[in-house]
């Protein structure tokens, strides 16, 4: 299992200079990973800044999926529509959201998806190459707004992008597209206004929502908060890959305590155990699978 404390990871400052989109955000990468049956997923932690700082983004939509969790403020995904501290929000791939203007808050964001619907690319390698497209981008185009122009090879006519879009067609040669949407809309989750049941002795469980953007018995996203008292253990199963994190103190790994917002990997095929005082609470994320 990984395990990854949020104190411990470096902020690093977005540079708008070297950004697609308008604003700067304090960032920290949490987990990223590539399994073995091709699912691919970061978790990074966000600080957003106010004023001249603030990140945009247009109306626009992915061929990934997202999960947010607001750790503290209110941090906004369309006009009239924010994730509020401590809820979660699910978005499906295909759906649209935004314009979107994220001055306040900190937030969790788990990006995920399989084989080329999710392209990107982790690490200070994965930046560098960023870093070298969006360079080349400009050569042919002007970054707006959040959106991305240029002219169409085709018609000889300015064209309009979003321009998180424009990346990921340069990164596939143009041959990149988003799927339809099943759900209409991001959803919103209110874990306080559910209902937790004994799972077992010290461990009790909310299963907040199950969301299936692709085909299979077991290839659904499942949703939950885990509170753990008196020691007991929860543990991670080997059926499906998953992805947790802490909003209280009260976590212990191997005899040793764990602060509010670590975060945790349990690999598919793996058995991973933690144990938990003093009503710890898990957000915990049972990952698709496609096999």
């Amino acid at each position: 299992m990984k395990t990854v404390i949020a104190a411990d990871v470096p902020i690093r400052a977005q540079d708008p200079a070297k950004a697609a989109r308008p604003g700067s955000i304090l960032r920290q990468s949490l987990l990223a990973e590539t399994a073995d049956d091709a699912l691919s997923f970061r978790l990074i932690r966000s600080q957003y800044q106010d004023g001249e700082l603030a990140f945009e983004s247009p109306r626009h939509h992915h061929a990934f999926q997202q999960v947010r969790w607001t750790e503290s403020g209110s941090v906004n995904y369309a006009p009239g529509q924010d994730i509020p501290e401590g809820d979660l929000a699910y978005f499906p791939r295909g759906a649209y959201y935004g314009p979107q203007r994220k001055d306040q808050g900190i937030a969790l964001l788990l990006q995920y998806g399989f084989g080329d619907e999710f392209l990107h690319r982790h690490g200070r390698a994965g930046e560098d190459d960023a870093e070298q497209e969006l360079r080349k981008l400009r050569e042919s185009g002007t970054f707006t707004g959040g959106e991305y122009l240029d002219t169409d090879p085709a018609t000889g006519e300015t064209r309009r992008r979003d321009a998180v879009q424009a990346i990921y067609d340069a990164r596939s040669d143009g041959d990149f597209t988003v799927p339809a949407a099943g759900y209409e809309a991001p959803i919103l989750i209110h874990p306080a206004a559910f209902t937790y049941y004994t799972a077992g002795p010290g461990v009790e469980v909310k299963p907040l929502g199950s969301f299936h953007d692709h085909p299979g018995p077991y290839a659904d996203l499942r949703i939950s908060t885990v509170r753990l008292t008196g020691d007991a253990a929860w543990t991670f199963t080997a059926d499906r890959a998953q992805v947790a994190w802490t909003t209280r103190d009260g976590l212990h790994i191997d005899g040793r305590p764990h602060p509010a917002i670590t975060c945790l990997y349990s690999a598919r095929g793996e058995t991973d155990t933690v144990h938990g005082t003093d009503g710890v609470e898990l957000i915990v994320l049972d990952m698709p699978r496609l096999n």
